[in-house]
């Protein structure tokens, strides 16, 4: 039940740059599979610049854009806090494109980070 209404909600979501191709932004979702509302704040650094910084309220079963920036390739740093409490604190080295990171809570309020290539 949960996968059918995310695909649903992402169906309704402007999906802005997801042609497919190196050049395309990162987008950047909170993608809340929890029955509890969430508030997710986001900090995304490339090579040490802050890229993007925001904080969002995603509702049960919901999904909200935390923000986009250019791939270019190079060091990322990802920190996340869930309702306030660190969950994240990643650091990788990107030499292939990708155009989505997102933090996906799971049913257990949990939070993990997914990268990949959206069609």
């Amino acid at each position: 039940m949960h996968r059918r209404r995310l695909l649903g909600l992402l169906g309704t979501l402007p999906l802005a740059g997801c042609t497919g191709g190196p050049g395309d932004p990162i987008t950047m979702l909170a993608v809340n599979q929890d029955d509890t509302a969430h508030t997710v704040t986001v900090w995304l650094a490339h090579d040490d610049r802050l890229r993007v910084a925001n904080t969002v309220e995603v509702a049960p079963g919901d999904v909200a854009e935390l923000g986009t920036t250019p791939w270019r390739r190079g060091r990322y740093r990802v920190t996340v806090r869930l309702d306030g409490d660190p969950v994240i604190a990643t650091a990788f080295q990107s030499t292939e494109w990708f155009n989505q990171l997102d933090v996906v809570i799971d049913g257990d309020g949990s939070a993990e980070l997914n990268r990949g290539r959206a069609a």
